[in-house]
C-alpha cells in the first residue's frame, strides 16, 4: 500500500512541473515574399516586431501570448492597428532553421527562416536611438538579401479604376405604396 503512495506523490510531483519548452516559433525569422520584399521577424512570448522592406522606417509590434502549439497575436494599445482583435498563428512545420504558421484569420502560411543575427534588446530609455540603429541595420541587410519578383507579369498588374471617365448612369427611382 506504501508503495501506491509513494508513486501516486511522485506522479502528482511529476505532473505539477512547469512546462518548460518553448514555442518553436520564438527567436529571430527573416523571409522574402513572392514580390520581392524582405521581412524580418523578432517572436517573443510577450510581443511580435516586424519589419519590412514595404515600410522601411516603421518598425511594427503586436503583443504576442504563446498557448501550447499556438501564438496568439494581438494589438496593442498604441501599436499598428489590425483589422480583427487577434490572430492565431498555428504551427504547421517545424526544424531548427524553417518554421511554417498559418493565420487562422487568413488561412495565409508564412514560411519563415531562422536568423543569423538578433536585434540589441530594446532599449526604453534611448529608444529612438535604438530604432535609428535597428532600422540602419535592417535595410543594410534587407539590401544585401536582395530578394527576387517571383510574379509573373499578370500578378505585377495592379487594376485600377478611373473615376473620371465614369459613364452616368440613371437610376429609375420606383415608389412603393404604403397599405
Amino acid at each position: 500500500m506504501k508503495y501506491l503512495q509513494y508513486l501516486l506523490i511522485l506522479f502528482v510531483v511529476l505532473s505539477c512541473k512547469p512546462n518548460s519548452e518553448k514555442h518553436v516559433a520564438l527567436g529571430t525569422w527573416n523571409r522574402c515574399n513572392k514580390d520581392g520584399s524582405y521581412i524580418e521577424y523578432k517572436i517573443t512570448e510577450q510581443y511580435m516586431l516586424i519589419l519590412t522592406s514595404h515600410r522601411p522606417n516603421e518598425i511594427i509590434i503586436f503583443g504576442n501570448k504563446v498557448l501550447d502549439d499556438k501564438l496568439i497575436s494581438y494589438q496593442l494599445k498604441n501599436g499598428t492597428k489590425i483589422l480583427q482583435d487577434n490572430d492565431t498563428l498555428v504551427t504547421l512545420k517545424k526544424s531548427s532553421e524553417k518554421v511554417i504558421l498559418m493565420s487562422t484569420w487568413g488561412y495565409d502560411k508564412y514560411e519563415l527562416n531562422k536568423a543569423e543575427f538578433d536585434y540589441d534588446k530594446i532599449d526604453s530609455l534611448n529608444l529612438e536611438s535604438w530604432k535609428k540603429k535597428t532600422l540602419s541595420e535592417f535595410k543594410k541587410r534587407a539590401e544585401i538579401k536582395s530578394c527576387p519578383d517571383l510574379r509573373t507579369q499578370d500578378e505585377k498588374i495592379i487594376p485600377t479604376l478611373d473615376l473620371d471617365n465614369l459613364e452616368e448612369e440613371e437610376i429609375e427611382i420606383i415608389e412603393i405604396e404604403k397599405e
